[in-house]
């Protein structure tokens, strides 16, 4: 029975991991949707807001978890597969893109809400700012940078040796994007309050800059973490109203307009088939 197992998680690993990545997080978030009825019975669990928001940080861990007990079901390198992390020799100029351009597109959305909507300017307060460098490590270790492991150290290489690398980035897009979805009905998640719709554009848009992030550097999980803290950091810049404003429709949809463009302009400059001028990273021999 056990070897029929992971010979069946041998064949299709990506889809195992999807479905192992879900049931883990929607554990841990499928009861705070039901949080009026669950405080009920369990009052001790679901108590205040604290107790919220660490269910859904050991809910955010599913994608690493998933993609640590599917590489070792299929035989591969768990120390190949996290070694990943250590690549951080590459190009200076992916390191500033991966701190710089979340925060550019947030300034650039600003601007045109500014210009042709007619946005009251904002600027964030000088503690914003101050903050901004211990929300960036929160979420680098435990707000989505954690994730990494599992969308790009995993599932785009395993996908990318059979489609293109756009094709990888738009699976891996809609995945990333439908696995927060009980978190849009979770009062206190940062998702909560969003637009579905521009939420959906601005994730599946992002994985493919992730994908060209990942390809350019050669495999550098690092490198995307860096870049989703920035993403999930940024929006407290937004200059018409803060990080809150994220979370009306006309804010969010500009910032997913902006992420958009950049996607197509990856496409446009580096190609559909690998998002990159190099040949894209390849995984440790292991299991299918």
């Amino acid at each position: 029975m056990a070897f029929r197992i992971r010979r069946h998680i041998s064949t299709y690993p990506v889809t195992t991991f999807f479905v192992v990545a879900y049931l883990l997080s929607w554990t841990a978030w499928v009861p705070l949707v039901f949080s009026d009825w669950w405080a009920t019975w369990a009052p001790l669990v679901l108590a205040n807001d604290l107790q919220t928001m660490l269910f859904i940080m050991v809910g955010g861990f599913g994608p690493l978890v998933a993609a640590a007990l599917v590489t070792w079901a299929i035989g591969d390198s768990l120390r190949e597969w996290a070694g990943q992390l250590l690549r951080w020799r590459v190009p200076i100029r992916y390191w500033v893109f991966a701190l710089l351009f979340p925060a550019i597109a947030v300034i650039v959305a600003s601007a045109i809400h500014i210009v042709v909507f007619d946005g009251q300017f904002d600027p964030p307060s000088t503690s914003v700012l101050l903050l901004y460098p211990v929300l960036f490590l929160q979420v680098f270790l435990v707000g989505g940078g954690n994730e990494e492991l599992g969308w790009r150290g995993f599932a785009l290489p395993r996908l990318q040796e059979s489609y293109s690398a756009l094709a990888s980035s738009l699976l891996i897009g809609v995945g990333w994007f439908a696995w927060h979805l009980p978190l849009f009905l979770v009062s206190g998640s940062s998702q909560a309050g969003d637009p579905v719709y521009y939420y959906a554009l601005a994730v599946i848009a992002l994985s493919v800059v992730f994908t060209w992030v990942y390809n350019e550097t050669g495999g550098s999980v690092l490198a995307t973490m860096v870049l989703h803290a920035s993403v999930n950091t940024s929006g407290i810049l937004y200059l018409v109203g803060g990080g809150t404003a994220l979370q009306t429709a006309l804010p969010n949809g500009l910032l997913a307009i902006v992420f958009f463009v950049a996607a197509l302009v990856v496409v446009a400059v580096y190609g559909s088939e690998r998002l990159a001028d190099i040949d894209t990273p390849e995984r440790s021999p292991g299991g299918q």
